[in-house]
């Protein structure tokens, strides 16, 4: 009896989060170099394998989130910890660092609250979701092409994140739409902002108001004069 033949993944149709060594193809990172037009990244702050053009690489020997992140990043990250290379980041933008981060995440956990906090409700950061499902490359793999598997969106982060957003939606350099954050504003604030408006709405009609009684009284003048 012929053994059935495994596929890529140990017989299953997904990747596994219990590995944190998958690659990123070329497919995803070329775009963001076109758009920044550069050659290669400055660093690449956590990788497997030197397989992303950066002047730098930052290991998992190295321990990239340890390091000083400067210049423009790349970062696909052990995604169970998306969290914490997230919010380095974010900060370091945050900060006005010399810094601007090109992450690639998993696109099912926008309800998290760190996806919440460093990418819906950042200002700072511009985002999309890649459209079909995404595949990466397996170490010792290389040869074989990725297979799709998992949806993927990539962020970048950084002080002129909706210029970028802007940019990237006209050059549909990844062929999706991408979005800027907006900064989440607390309920009291709404309701200031409520009130502000709503007082120079009163302002207005109190002004349309004077304006008419204004003119009634000049076309009385005259018409007394006549």
């Amino acid at each position: 009896m012929q053994e059935k033949e495994s596929n890529r993944y140990d017989n299953d149709n997904h990747y596994k989060a219990i590995r944190d060594d998958y690659m990123t193809p070329p497919e995803i990172y070329e775009p963001l170099l076109k758009y920044f037009n550069r050659a290669e990244f400055d660093i690449d702050v956590c990788c497997t394998k030197h397989n992303i053009p950066a002047k730098q690489h930052f290991t998992k020997e190295i321990d990239g989130l340890g390091q000083l992140w400067q210049g423009l990043c790349f970062c696909n990250p052990p995604w169970k910890y998306t969290r914490l290379w997230l919010k380095k980041g974010a900060e370091l933008v945050k900060t006005g660092a010399d810094f601007v981060g090109c992450y690639v995440i998993p696109s099912d956990r926008l309800y998290v609250n760190y996806m919440q906090d460093y990418i819906i409700n950042n200002p700072h950061a511009a985002f999309g979701i890649l459209p079909g499902k995404q595949g990466y490359i397996i170490p010792g793999q290389e040869e074989l092409p990725p297979v799709p598997s998992v949806g993927t969106m990539v962020c970048i982060l950084a002080a002129n994140a909706p210029e970028i957003a802007a940019e990237l939606n006209i050059f549909q350099t990844f062929k999706t739409t991408f979005f800027a954050g907006r900064e989440l504003k607390s309920a009291i604030m709404q309701q200031d902002l409520f009130n502000a408006f709503r007082d120079i709405d009163q302002e207005v009609v109190n002004l349309a108001t004077y304006l008419f009684l204004v003119n009634k009284q000049q076309k009385e003048n005259k018409e007394e004069h006549v």
